[in-house]
């Protein structure tokens, strides 16, 4: 009996793990002035063509985006792809795949990644403003670098549930990109 209890158990983490190998954000920089980058992470082990994914930024609390960064190229497997601001500082620059104007947010602003059109995970809750920021201090979208936990290994695919970061991010200093292309 043992024997194919493990054998069950064993097919079902195989199809959980082969269910959650889409791609999520693991790095969100919310820096000063224009330092603004976010890393997304393929945690399977193949190579991902990017055609069909895109960011789209919800400021201010709108329910619809207004701004899309549409995705091109592919991601290697188990490896990161950085979106920055176009005016970025050189720390940033140096190490973005793409420059977009769709990553201009602030505090207050939701994020989503999206594999043709269906959200695949996001940051923040779009069509709430949660006033200046999700989150609190050095753990918060305002002004604060957040990493996503290792543990982690697949995005949230929801967006009406309230934000919290510190669920599943580690929170780091305005204007740290010391964890940025790495993950």
């Amino acid at each position: 009996m043992k024997k194919y209890q493990i054998i069950i158990i064993s097919g079902i983490f195989s199809l959980s793990t082969t269910v959650s190998a889409d791609l999520f954000f693991s790095e969100y920089i919310e820096g000063s002035a224009y330092n603004k980058a976010l890393e997304i992470y393929n945690p399977s082990s193949e190579t991902i063509d990017l055609s069909g994914y895109s960011i789209q930024l919800f400021s201010n609390g709108r329910s619809s985006a207004n701004s899309t960064f549409h995705f091109s190229g592919k991601i290697e497997a188990y490896g990161v792809y950085i979106v920055a601001n176009p005016k970025a500082g050189y720390e940033i620059l140096n190490i973005a795949n793409k420059t977009s104007k769709t990553v201009n947010f602030n505090g207050n602003d939701a994020v989503t990644l999206t594999k043709n059109g269906i959200i695949i995970d996001v940051i923040g809750q779009p069509g709430f403003n949660p006033g200046s920021k999700w989150g609190a201090k050095n753990l918060s979208t305002k002004d604060c670098t957040l990493r996503r936990k290792n543990m982690i290994v697949t995005g949230v695919p929801r967006s009406n549930y309230p934000f919290d970061p510190s669920i599943e991010w580690k929170g780091f200093a305005k204007d740290d990109f010391s964890g940025l292309g790495q993950f």
